[in-house]
């Protein structure tokens, strides 16, 4: 290798030869044109990591962050020895960079429950291979409709940055402009270009859960006709920023920030491509502006060089470049969703155990302001998406009855272009009312269909009652004090204008013993990888609660094993003391009971 390489001739090398020049030449003019190769090399893959993890306005500092952090690595250390394992050390170095990320108490998303930021600290994504192309040949489809939806201008600006993948200085250079004018255009364009690509997602969901929206969707086809225009989409901002009919249209938020994290970790790459590509430059040129020669000799490492443990570096603290004028991405709002607990670290890092009494007495104080308030409506999210008993949906329950009573509707899958219309089934005693709901295909006498009655068991086979009973489970006072009452490395951490956040992980055996939600948790001890569930509550200033996440690991057999190897389960309460309560169901007259203030 000549001092100076040929990035050309490096493109061939494979990671193990570069990482060894690396370690042979410490020119850094010749180190940059390694970098530029191993950052063009497996800039996708980190990408695809990174984007499935945090909001797309986030994304771009984080990747620019993860490749300075790499490359001063480097150049302190001069390279990684054997096994060379690149592209996973880079991943990792990523991982790192998400979990300070999160761990800095960023701002919560629209939409989100209260502590659902302290939540995702604990957590990270589950996401599918970003690498699909069913789901990569999907995106580009929609980016098609949206380029329909920009005007002249904007449009030749998508072909030159989103078609030719040009930064904003090299628009600049080919237009005769000014480069800083021209990259805050850039930046304002790609906030549009993914805003748009996010309200298309829930356009094309069709309102199949919100009748406003379905309605607002009909109306404007109706006017205009088929297709989607910049005004549709700021009609179905206005709608889920401000609409009351559906309670400011958290239920539209809530469905398109589940169908953004689904898209995500393919959309975010292919939409921001020329904004990440500016940030790895922007890494580079970082680190060759405060690094000269590596601190080690240039002699090839025998062993992997670096810190005693021979981890990848911790993240870095400040920014030497500013990044806010170049900053890009699009608010995205999070579903949900779908998420691997950190459990190892949780686990190895335990707490000592709480004294019984003190669990005892936050168990206590929780289900006694819950049943003083007798009615609470909820959501819950159960299990990750494509799992066979995967589901969402609303709750209320009833407490002012032994045992708790509930309404419930939920059911199967987000939605994927038809109706969702799950049955309301009231849980009553022995007893499931379920009567299937026919809207919004149908109204009128004929929106709710023929009540039938189902004995309630532990084993019940009907799919839907299943549904229905976990989450009475889930959400009721008994599961809530069986988590704390035995728990082991409970924690109760007191926050500032609220409530405590609860923490602890139960053992299964524990819980399947308890009579009052063994039901939920036997099962689980045939798949459970630890045998334990980890959870997280927190509660507001009267202790009640705010949101549940639980997280149990499993062993799969339907092919996600190392996608989704860990069941979650997430419930957020609202409307306490709201409503009627629940009575069985009339056959002849049946009403929903689970909406909020039912």
């Amino acid at each position: 290798m000549n001092e100076r390489a040929s990035c050309r001739g490096l493109a061939d090398e494979t990671d193990e030869e570069l990482l060894r020049l690396l370690a042979r030449y410490p020119d850094p003019a010749a180190r940059a044109d390694v970098y530029a190769v191993m950052a063009e090399r497996h800039r996708p893959v980190v990408l695809r990591f990174i984007a499935g993890r945090v909001d797309a306005d986030d994304a771009p500092d984080i990747v620019q962050d993860t490749f300075v952090d790499a490359f001063r690595y480097f150049d302190r250390y001069t390279s990684l020895g054997p096994p060379y394992q690149l592209e996973a050390w880079l991943v990792e170095v990523a991982r790192r960079r998400v979990l300070k990320h999160w761990s800095r108490g960023r701002k919560e998303r629209p939409g989100m429950a209260d502590g659902a930021v302290e939540e995702l600290k604990e957590r990270e994504r589950v996401v599918e291979a970003g690498h699909d192309l069913i789901r990569l040949e999907r995106v580009h489809r929609l980016l098609e409709t949206v380029f329909e939806s920009l005007d002249d201008d904007q449009r030749d600006l998508y072909r030159l940055r989103n078609l030719g993948g040009l930064t904003g200085r090299e628009i600049a250079a080919r237009k005769g402009e000014d480069p800083n004018t021209v990259s805050k255009a850039c930046t304002n364009f790609d906030k549009l270009v993914a805003k748009r690509f996010h309200v298309l997602l829930l356009v094309r969901d069709g309102g199949t859960r919100c009748a406003v929206l379905g309605e607002l969707l009909a109306d404007h086809e109706r006017q205009n006709g088929p297709g989607y225009t910049a005004a549709l989409a700021e009609r179905v901002v206005e709608h889920y920023s401000t609409c009351r009919t559906c309670g400011n249209c958290s239920m539209c938020r809530t469905t398109q920030q589940r169908l953004i994290w689904q898209a995500a970790p393919v959309a975010i790459p292919v939409i921001l491509a020329a904004a990440f590509r500016e940030r790895v430059d922007l890494a580079m040129q970082e680190v060759s502006d405060s690094t000269g020669v590596p601190s080690r000799s240039p002699q090839e490492p025998p062993s992997p060089p670096g810190p005693p443990d021979g981890r990848p570096p911790a993240p870095g603290n400040g920014r030497t470049i500013r990044r806010r004028a170049v900053r890009t991405g699009a608010a995205v709002a999070v579903t949900a969703l779908l998420a691997l607990l950190a459990l190892r670290a949780l686990n190895a890092g335990a707490a000592p155990n709480a004294a019984p009494d003190q669990r005892a007495a936050a168990a206590s104080a929780v289900t006694s302001a819950m049943l003083e308030r007798k009615l609470v409506a909820f959501d819950i999210d159960a299990r990750p998406p494509g799992d066979p008993n995967f589901f969402v949906g609303q709750g209320r329950l009833d407490m002012s009855r032994k045992p708790v009573r509930a309404a419930t509707h939920v059911l199967y899958d987000y939605g994927e272009g038809h109706n969702w219309t799950p049955p309301d089934i009231v849980l009553v005693g022995g007893s499931a009312y379920v009567t299937p709901d026919n809207t919004p295909a149908t109204k009128g006498a004929g929106a709710y269909g023929t009540t039938k009655v189902v004995p309630v068991t532990d084993t019940v086979t009907d799919l839907s009652v299943r549904n229905a009973l976990e989450a009475q489970w889930l959400a009721q006072p008994a599961d809530l004090a069986a988590l704390i009452a035995k728990a082991s490395g409970f924690t109760e951490k007191k926050v500032k204008g609220s409530g405590p956040t609860l923490r602890g992980t139960a053992a299964l055996s524990d819980l399947a013993a308890d009579p009052t939600v063994g039901a939920f948790y036997r099962p689980y001890l045939k798949i459970s990888t630890s045998g334990t569930a980890t959870f997280t509550l927190t509660t507001d200033s009267r202790h009640l609660p705010m949101s549940l996440t639980l997280n149990i690991p499993v062993t799969r057999t339907d092919g996600y094993a190392d996608e989704k190897p860990v069941d979650t389960f997430g419930i957020t309460y609202r409307n306490w003391a709201d409503g009627r309560p629940i009575t069985a169901t009339d056959p002849k007259k049946p009403t929903p009971q689970w909406g909020g203030t039912a």
